[in-house]
């Protein structure tokens, strides 16, 4: 009988001790969870608001100068595209009148030389391509536009677009420092900028919007066909105003930030983020919403 006891005091030992081990590993894992939590949530907003001091325009400012408009005007054949490249400056796009696409831009600058910035338009089969041009850049042309600052950084020149989109053209804009604000439009969209809001309205997906600094708003009027919405942004809120009726596949979430929605989602996450995962009606297509600082908003349009 004491052999008896005797064993199942050790095994009783033993299993305190390792329960004991288990239990200050998961204290010490919380601790240090926390306390990243907490760094995260302290330094991120810091480091991203030193970012934002990186691209500052000045354009609000007294002592600028304004140069002569450009303006540029073609037909654009059913389902062609608008490529707008820019480094310094606001690409603003309302609805056209028709099939004319037109297109107007306009300098602003300090000391800067204005003929040190070149505005091209180059078209091509899909649509056309127009850009601002800085001294050190050579290519204008349709894609995925590359966000840099190259000449920019040495310029204070500043490019501002004003673009009358024809029904139904898809739009891809590009800028480095500058807001882009879309209305009435009615075809696919892509916006690729790094510091400035974004703002679009439409009712044709799909739509893309990639941010680094600055909040974003994407309002769907209506779904024209099965493209979905994928927008994101690291320092920023960001704001998706979508059909009260939607067949989605939906995917949100913020490191940073909460997240509410008008949809029966269910929100997850505690200390590392929130996030949401879910599918509303029939699924099929996706929308993805992403930010690091920020929070995230999904509302139904009214």
């Amino acid at each position: 009988m004491s052999a008896f006891w005797d064993s199942w005091r050790k095994e009783i030992i033993r299993g305190a001790a390792l329960f004991s081990a288990v239990l200050a590993i998961g204290v010490v894992a919380h601790a240090a969870h926390r306390a990243l939590h907490e760094k995260v949530l302290h330094d991120l907003p810091v480091a991203l608001r030193d970012l934002r001091s990186e691209f500052v325009r000045d354009d609000g400012r007294p002592g600028r100068s304004t140069g002569a408009p450009w303006t540029y005007r073609s037909k654009l054949g059913a389902n062609q595209w608008v490529w707008i490249r820019n480094t310094r400056g606001s690409v603003t796009v309302e609805p056209a009148k028709g099939d004319s696409l037109q297109i107007s831009a306009v300098k602003t600058f300090r000391a800067s030389d204005t003929a040190s910035v070149r505005l091209l338009a180059v078209p091509y089969a899909g649509g056309v391509a127009v850009c601002a041009v800085w001294a050190s850049d050579t290519e204008c042309g349709p894609g995925h536009g590359d966000i840099h600052m190259r000449g920019g950084r040495r310029s204070d020149v500043d490019v501002d677009f004003t673009v009358r989109l024809p029904r139904h053209a898809g739009l891809d804009a590009t800028t480095t420092v500058g807001d882009v604000h879309v209305v009435g439009a009615r075809g696919p969209l892509v916006v690729h900028a790094v510091s400035g809001d974004v703002d679009v309205v439409t009712a044709k997906g799909p739509v893309k919007v990639e941010l680094v600094n600055g909040d974003v708003r994407v309002r769907m009027e209506a779904f024209g066909d099965t493209g979905g919405v994928s927008a994101s942004t690291i320092n920023g809120s960001l704001t998706a105003e979508l059909p009260a009726q939607l067949d989605a596949e939906v995917e949100a979430r913020t490191v940073n930030g909460s997240i509410t929605t008008d949809y029966p989602l269910t929100v997850n996450g505690r200390f590392a983020g929130r996030n949401v995962n879910g599918t509303l009606g029939r699924g099929g297509r996706k929308v993805h919403l992403e930010t690091v600082n920020g929070s995230i908003k999904m509302k139904k349009a009214v």
